[in-house]
């Protein structure tokens, strides 16, 4: 699914703060901006197709073969990811994906201009 069917998709459906639903989805995109909360908690800032969602990974919620610090880790501004998990709203109220499984499509070679 791309960020903007994602976007339009559940923005009206998933409107209550904290929830997520059962249903599970995938999105890939270009990571913006990482925001480490601790080693158990990271969100990444995901835009495609002009539009942005917030990925929320949580080591709770990871089922990748590889360790979850060791995997995110790897991870830079700028490289392509691709995410798969449940929608929802954080406490915040932001439109965010669950992440389960996340997947490195393509690294960034040059860094982005802040």
């Amino acid at each position: 699914m791309q960020i903007h069917e994602f976007q339009s998709k559940y923005d009206a459906i998933i409107t209550e703060k904290g929830t997520f639903s059962e249903e599970r989805t995938s999105v890939a995109g270009r990571i913006t901006n990482i925001r480490r909360q601790g080693n158990n908690l990271i969100f990444y800032d995901v835009k495609g197709s002009g539009t942005k969602i917030q990925v929320m990974a949580n080591s709770k919620n990871h089922n990748g073969e590889e360790d979850f610090t060791t995997l995110h880790n790897r991870f830079n501004r700028g490289d392509i990811i691709g995410c798969e998990g449940n929608p929802g709203r954080t406490k915040t109220g932001e439109l965010s994906l669950q992440a389960s499984r996340v997947q490195l499509l393509s690294p960034c070679l040059y860094m982005l201009p802040t």
